[in-house]
Order: structure tokens, then C-alpha cells, then sequence
């Protein structure tokens, strides 16, 4: 893992000896820009304790919650993951052309990630977010590690929030685009879960979404059809407390995130087990042979007053638009478990929660 970034007098942070370790090489360096958010909670633990991925930081984007509560969670999070050595960039606080983001308080919380008493339950996170804009160190980190692989692998970016920083990475560094794959849990074929046909993520900012889809980066979509196989049932959570040692307070912590969770997503939408999206995107780049992908045209409705935010997906390939966008079918949910619980326990064993 990467330890603290240091920055040059250029503003631009540098990659320290640690993060130059050999024993790095063979590990994909990934960028994880999250809202968290229950499940972006989830993405981080399964980013930050991946043997195969090399997180080289995290930035937050409104959504979930005000850009303030989610980079508080960020912190919070990698805190009681043990993932301390990951620094937290506090990202865009609104959309790139519409006033104000939206919300989601009616599942995730007054704090983004509520526990079932109706109050945040992470403690303080140990550390402050980093000072600077989260674009530039996203572009500072992404340069530098595509320049000491060797210009052989690419950087991928995995969003599970807004695409409101990707969008001014691309914009404002072109020169990036070449250098990234973007992994995106977002969008719906079909039935939205904000709107008729509206995704979440998507809705936030369709702008941004746009600017993404078609800025000529290979471009990964998860949609809502994909992440709603990774399904959180009793068993699942049997399958945690049985493998996660000890009777922890890390353990106790995950299940109260997932049991509000559940409760919410039973509340709002009638869901009997709560969907983990976010992970899903992570779970992409660590092991895509596990997923059933098909390129397409997919194109972002940024105009309807019925359906802004829409990701149009041309599933029978009549439109005259190069495709751009593999969008993901299908995955192997059992072996989705294996890699998101191996995770939660490799966490288990150095969460600080755990020594208090």
C-alpha cells in the first residue's frame, strides 16, 4: 500500500520512497473517488485490503452526503480499517453546472453512514484530509504511477460517486485520458432508482457523466441491473460473523453499517436484502474474468426535464456513435463474496477499533 504522499514545491504531490517499494510491481495502481455512503464504506475495505490492487489514495464528491460528511466518513473509514497510510482528498462539494447535489439521507443517514440508532457511528478518524484540490493530486498521483509502471498499465479510476472530479481531471489534464481506465458503479439499463430511469450517481451530475462517457478513455460501467445480484442476505451476514475472528468491535461495526443498510433499502424500496453496488466496481478491477462485459453506445441525457441523467444505452447496436462504454451484464456473485469478506477480515486483523 501507499504510504503519505509528500508534496513538491510545485504543489504537486511526489511519491515517497515507500511508494516506489518493488514490492509493488505486479499490483494494478488504483484510484478510488467515492461518496461514502454504506456501501462506498464497503469499496474502500475491499480497495484498501486487495493483495492485487495498489490504492494510490481516495478523493470524495458530494452525493450520499454534503462533501463534508462523506470526506469525514473517508476518514473514518480507512481509520477503522487500518488503512491509515491512505490519504483522503476532499473533492467537489457540488455539481459542475446544477446548484445543488442531491441527497440521499433516506438511505444512508443524517451522516452519510447512520447505524440503526439514527446516528453516525464511526468514531473520528485519527487524520485530516489532505490540503489542496483533490484534482491535482488525482492527476499528480495517476502521472507518476503510469510513469513507474513502466507506461505499460493504465491508472484506473473507480467511481462510486458523482463523476463531478473525474469530469475536471479530463477537462483540465487531457493529457491524463490516455493514461486511465474509469470504472464506474453507475447508471441503469432499464428502471431507475431516483427517477423512472435515473441511477443515483448519474442523476447527481449528468454533465459531469457526459463529459466522462465521451472524453476517449476505455470507460467500465456497472449499472444498478449488475450491482443489484450482490445481494446482502442472512446468509451473507452468517458468513461474516463466522469468518471474521473474534466478536470485534471492527465485526460489530460492519454489521450495524449493513443492518442499517438493510433497513433502509427494506423501507424505501421494499428490498428484502440490501444491494452492495460499490464494491462491485472495485471487485471489476480486481478480478474481471468475473463479470460478463459488452461494448456499446451508452450517451447521457443532460436535457429532459423527465429523465436528466439517464444513461442511454444502445443494447441493439443501431447507433451510428462509436461505442464507448462496456457496460457489465452479469458477474459470479459467489466469488464477489469471497474477495468483499476476505477483505473485511484481512481489516479485521489491524483495525485499531480492535486494540481500544
Amino acid at each position: 500500500m501507499l504510504a503519505h504522499s509528500n508534496t513538491s514545491v510545485s504543489g504537486r504531490a511526489s511519491l515517497s520512497p515507500r511508494e516506489l517499494d518493488p514490492a509493488a510491481a505486479g499490483t494494478v495502481p488504483v484510484w478510488l473517488d467515492c461518496d461514502p455512503g454504506h456501501d462506498d464504506a464497503m469499496a474502500i475495505v475491499l480497495a484498501g485490503h486487495s493483495s492485487n490492487l495498489r490504492l494510490l489514495g481516495i478523493s470524495t464528491v458530494a452525493g450520499n452526503q454534503t462533501v463534508d460528511k462523506v470526506t469525514l466518513n473517508a476518514l473514518g473509514v480507512v481509520d477503522a480499517a487500518g488503512l491509515q497510510h491512505i490519504n483522503v482528498y476532499k473533492g467537489q462539494s457540488r455539481p459542475l453546472m446544477r446548484p445543488l447535489p442531491i441527497l440521499c439521507p433516506e438511505i444512508h443517514g443524517d451522516s452519510g453512514l447512520d447505524g440503526p440508532e439514527g446516528r453516525a457511528l464511526l468514531p473520528a478518524g485519527s487524520k485530516l484530509a489532505q490540503p489542496g484540490k483533490a484534482v491535482l493530486h488525482m492527476y499528480s498521483f495517476i502521472m507518476e504511477a503510469f510513469r513507474q509502471g513502466g507506461r505499460l498499465q493504465k491508472v484506473r479510476v473507480i467511481c462510486t460517486g458523482a463523476l463531478s472530479n473525474v469530469a475536471l481531471l479530463v477537462s483540465l489534464y487531457p493529457e491524463v485520458i490516455p493514461r486511465i481506465e474509469v470504472v464506474v458503479m453507475g447508471g441503469a439499463m432499464g428502471v431507475g432508482n431516483t427517477g423512472a430511469v435515473m441511477e443515483f450517481n448519474i442523476q447527481t451530475d449528468p454533465e459531469a457523466a457526459k463529459i466522462v462517457f465521451e472524453c476517449g478513455a476505455p470507460v467500465v460501467m456497472l449499472p444498478i441491473e449488475l450491482t443489484h445480484t450482490a445481494l446482502v442476505t442472512p446468509d451473507v451476514l452468517h458468513r461474516i460473523s463466522a469468518e471474521l475472528v473474534g466478536n470485534t468491535p471492527f465485526l460489530h461495526l460492519v454489521k450495524q453499517l449493513l443492518l442499517y443498510f438493510a433497513e433502509s433499502y427494506k423501507s424505501v424500496f421494499k428490498f428484502d436484502n440490501p444491494p452492495l453496488h460499490d464494491p462491485c466496481a472495485v471487485a471489476y478491477v480486481i478480478a474481471p474474468e468475473m463479470f460478463q462485459v459488452e461494448l456499446m453506445r451508452v450517451d447521457i441525457e443532460t436535457v429532459s426535464e423527465l429523465s436528466a441523467g439517464q444513461t442511454v444505452c444502445d443494447v441493439w447496436h443501431q447507433s451510428s456513435k462509436p461505442k464507448n462504454v462496456s457496460v457489465a451484464q452479469s458477474m459470479d456473485v459467489s466469488k464477489f463474496w469471497d474477495l468483499m469478506i476476505n477483505a473485511l477480515k484481512a481489516a479485521n486483523e489491524v483495525s485499531p477499533l480492535n486494540k481500544k
